[in-house]
């Protein structure tokens, strides 16, 4: 069984939430024995130590160069499409028994002639269109606004114009799924979450007073959260004793002088990490404070498998399947966030026993290989889809 794999990004490292979605399910596809060919359109150009890496789980790579120009921004396509209009002319072995695509941004490729489209599999990692309105809430930027909200409309075209073309689909958040169920029900679509990749789950020692959050630095609706939780909940934590705020993540070589408006007093910023084991290790809990965003935030899930106990906003969890107070901690008002911090640290067994149930529950429902055998058993029973490692 082959099939064709296609990115706008390549899926290593896994340092961010949609490669650690896709490079995690590669793994996995590997796993149960299908032959893979990976096509890539995206900006960065892989190392050689990269590209040996994913060797290890494809037989084939094909790089194709994602170009954008002012003219796009007219385009009916969205931008993040339209840069990826080369996917359309790669040359391609076909014979493919599927093709996952790895969200809507490499839609041109359906126009490929060796691109059957009833072999075709969506990934859903977002609902674009409410993904891209809810980046215009998060940022100040007046151009940035009105970028995000054109991409918004044009992902909501797009989106019916897949449904022409695609009827399989892989959702990544549960709520996403139900509603996209309800309202197409002859699709054959399907809640995946995503891969739980460590093989043991970490746990705190529930020792410091460290308060993380790990996200892309660059990405406006990141910035946004730890823009409210520096406003409205680190200066009430400055008085706890030992009490510090980890922030990490990428920041592409971008400003983080927005952080500068606030007391920065006990925070900790690792910009651009090699490693995030570390910084988990020295946590307590886990802070999601996000207040716009869509489909899974698996900055959420990873702080879980890593061994932190999560309180978030109710945007930072949607989508889960996690339930409040029983695997997580939800808040949205500053005062009960805060509350929810200092119930935490001022128990250690309630947090020990929030994480406990927590990774217990992505044991049992996030078993990302084994729902997704069902699922490409389910599309061709002739083809038995069988374990090789």
């Amino acid at each position: 069984m082959r099939m064709l794999v296609v990115c706008s990004d390549f899926p290593y490292p896994a340092d961010h939430g949609g490669r650690v979605d896709t490079w995690g399910r590669i793994k996995v596809l590997a796993e149960l024995g299908w032959k893979l060919h990976l096509l890539v359109c995206g900006k960065q150009q892989p190392s050689r130590e990269e590209m040996d890496a994913v060797y290890e789980y494809v037989e084939v790579i094909t790089l194709c160069d994602r170009r954008s120009k002012l003219a796009d921004l007219i385009h009916a396509a969205p931008m993040q499409v339209r840069s990826r209009s080369s996917l359309q002319n790669v040359e391609l072995a076909g014979d493919y028994d599927y093709v996952l695509l790895e969200g809507d941004y490499v839609y041109p490729v359906l126009q490929n002639p060796k691109i059957k489209h009833d072999t075709v599999i969506l990934r859903v990692h977002n609902d674009e269109a409410v993904y891209f309105k809810a980046l215009a809430r998060s940022t100040k930027n007046v151009a940035h606004k009105m970028y995000y909200h054109m991409e918004s409309s044009k992902f909501a075209a797009l989106q019916k114009k897949m449904l022409e073309k695609v009827d399989k689909y892989l959702f990544i958040s549960s709520k996403e799924f139900e509603t996209f169920r309800k309202q197409n029900p002859t699709a054959k679509s399907l809640f995946l979450p995503p891969p739980v990749t460590k093989g043991t789950f970490e746990a705190s020692d529930f020792q410091s007073k460290h308060v993380v959050f790990i996200g892309s630095l660059f990405m406006p609706n990141n910035r946004e959260a730890i823009q409210w939780y520096l406003a409205h909940i680190h200066p009430l934590m400055l008085k706890e004793p030992g009490y510090k705020f980890i922030v990490a993540g990428n920041s592409r070589k971008q400003s983080l002088s927005w952080m500068d408006a606030y007391d920065l007093t006990n925070v900790i910023v690792h910009d651009t990490p090699k490693t995030l084991d570390d910084i988990y290790k020295s946590g307590y809990l886990f802070v999601n404070p996000m207040q716009n965003g869509a489909g899974v935030k698996l900055k959420t899930i990873e702080a879980i498998q890593n061994g932190l106990p999560v309180i978030s906003t109710s945007i930072g969890y949607e989508g889960t399947g996690l339930v409040d107070n029983q695997h997580i901690m939800v808040a949205d008002r500053p005062e009960q966030f805060h509350g929810k911090i200092k119930q935490l640290f001022d128990n250690p067994q309630t947090a020990k026993a929030l994480l406990e149930a927590s990774q217990s529950f992505l044991r049992t429902h996030y078993n990302h290989k084994e729902v997704l055998r069902e699922y490409m058993q389910s599309l061709n029973a002739s083809y038995p889809v069988k374990q090789v490692l």
